[in-house]
């Protein structure tokens, strides 16, 4: 199975971008070996994850000589994501069709669609607004920021992997005192195709997703909680202390724990509130509601208040801190949402919004191509304009 191996490192590489060239040449050997007239996206009659999958089985069997005549079967197992995704992503890129075929009149081809109109993904980017009214616009190649002893310092990466307070020469700003106890309202902010990670002064750490805000105090010393106001998205690892409960306020939900993992998402152009926890306990109020999570649980406020959900996948909220999307019947709306946050664009609808979910996964490293490419299977066409997609309902 050597082979077999070779050629999913070499799809998922491909999907990722950083493919060598023989892993590129190799991808697209697999892809044309196919002698069978290729499908569109408005031919598809069957899912189109399943249409991939079904090809990479062949093209493994004739590779492998696994399920060829006379060899034993292939067990049918769920390829996703390892497989049925990068299938998506490489069928996306060698066929050049990426998104709906109405492009601009100076695009011809399908190829010059992707190198004209084709948007790359966000990365690492944020400000840090003082309450004097300075911004500070962080670097996007260090890895985050540390909040403490009076100054904004960036991360200095050690070996195993850890982290510490940079030296002085990379002190970022010190943090200026404003009232009696030396303390000043911080607030970090990321913009549409943006994410960053924050190290709060307790030693907190937040990673903040796209178009999102935290407020929190420049120390929490001669505190009682630990408070902080979340806008938008941020997955949160909290420093333990009993004795001073840390609490994130969202526009609907209160939360307080004590020290565990957790994730919010608090857009204000989402129709719910979401909180999942990883790890730990967390107590969320809406209102007069209040709601006790266990690992594995959601606290979700909706159009009719708050309630517990047991999640089968409460990993899927966090993946975007480790650059994937995951969706379980997500309407196409929130997936759209999503990705305009990252990629920042803009979403218009022709017509009536489709009512379509979509369970699946999305690389958030792909270009924009390759993330519309994986939706196809919804029987909905795009066009992009600039930063703006259109999206048109076929059914």
């Amino acid at each position: 199975m050597q082979q077999t191996d070779e050629l999913l490192e070499a799809i998922e590489r491909y999907l990722a971008g950083n493919a060598t060239a023989a892993q590129r040449q190799l991808v697209n050997e697999w892809y044309h070996s196919f002698d069978d007239e290729l499908v569109t996206v408005e031919t598809v009659d069957v899912a189109y994850e399943e249409l991939l999958e079904a090809r990479l089985r062949l093209r493994l069997a004739e590779s492998t000589g696994i399920g060829a005549a006379g060899k034993t079967e292939v067990k049918r197992v769920r390829l996703w994501p390892r497989i049925a995704v990068a299938a998506a992503a490489v069928a996306a890129i060698t066929l050049g069709t990426w998104i709906y075929m109405n492009v601009s009149p100076d695009v011809k081809s399908g190829d010059e669609v992707a190198k004209v109109n084709d948007i790359a993904p966000g990365k690492n980017g944020a400000t840090i607004t003082l309450a004097n009214g300075k911004v500070i616009e962080l670097d996007s190649a260090k890895n985050g920021v540390i909040v403490g002893d009076g100054k904004l310092a960036y991360y200095s990466s050690l070996r195993g992997g850890t982290t510490k307070q940079s030296p002085l020469h990379d002190e970022i700003a010190s943090i200026p005192r404003n009232d009696g106890e030396g303390k000043q309202q911080i607030t970090a902010s990321t913009a549409k195709g943006q994410t960053y990670q924050f190290t709060l002064p307790d030693g907190s750490k937040v990673w903040l997703n796209a178009d999102s805000k935290l407020e929190f105090p420049s120390s929490f010393v001669n505190s009682n909680t630990r408070n902080v106001k979340l806008t938008g998205e941020g997955y949160f690892e909290v420093s333990k202390d009993k004795t001073h409960p840390f609490i994130v306020d969202t526009r609907r939900q209160k939360i307080e724990v004590l020290g565990t993992h957790f994730n919010v998402s608090a857009y204000a152009n989402d129709v719910a509130t979401k909180t999942t926890l990883l790890e730990g306990k967390v107590a969320v109020t809406e209102n007069r509601s209040r709601l006790t999570l266990d690992p594995g649980d959601q606290a979700y406020s909706g159009l009719d208040g708050i309630r517990a959900l047991t999640l089968s996948n409460p990993e899927d909220a966090m993946a975007w801190k480790d650059g994937k999307y995951r969706f379980e019947n997500a309407s196409l709306e929130e997936v759209m949402r999503q990705l305009s946050r990252w990629y920042d664009i803009e979403v218009e609808y022709e017509g009536p919004v489709p009512e379509r979910s979509f369970t699946g996964g999305i690389d958030r490293n792909a270009n924009l191509s390759t993330a519309i490419a994986i939706l196809k299977n919804l029987n909905i066409s795009f066009e992009l304009k600039g930063r703006t997609i259109t999206i048109r309902n076929h059914s």
